[in-house]
C-alpha cells in the first residue's frame, strides 16, 4: 500500500477579494472530491486573495498507481481556467 501527498500552489485568476478565493477553491476543492474521490484540504488561510495552495492526498495498491492518479489530478486543476498552478510537490510513502 502506498500514499501519495500532492502540495499545489495556485494562482487564481480574476479574484479580488477573499471571498472569491474561496468560493474559486472551495469549487475545485469539490470538483477533485468528486472526480478523483481524493482527500483534498486548502492548506493556505492567510490574507493573500490571489493565492491559494492545497494539500492533496490519496492511497493505492502501488507506486505507479498513486503516481498516475495524481497526476492526473495536476492536469485537471492546470485545465481549469480560474486558477494557474504555480508551483506543486508530489511525495510518496
Amino acid at each position: 500500500m502506498r500514499v501519495g501527498v500532492c502540495r499545489v500552489e495556485l494562482f487564481i485568476n480574476g479574484s479580488f477579494s477573499l471571498k472569491d478565493r474561496r468560493r474559486v477553491v472551495d469549487s475545485v476543492k469539490q470538483r477533485l472530491r468528486n472526480r478523483f474521490n481524493v482527500s483534498v484540504a486548502e492548506l493556505s488561510e492567510d490574507s493573500h486573495w490571489q493565492r491559494g495552495s492545497l494539500g492533496i492526498s490519496c492511497v493505492a495498491r502501488d507506486e505507479h498507481s498513486v503516481t498516475s492518479l495524481l497526476h492526473q489530478v495536476l492536469e485537471f486543476i492546470e485545465n481549469d481556467n480560474r486558477v494557474e498552478v504555480t508551483d506543486w510537490l508530489l511525495e510518496i510513502y
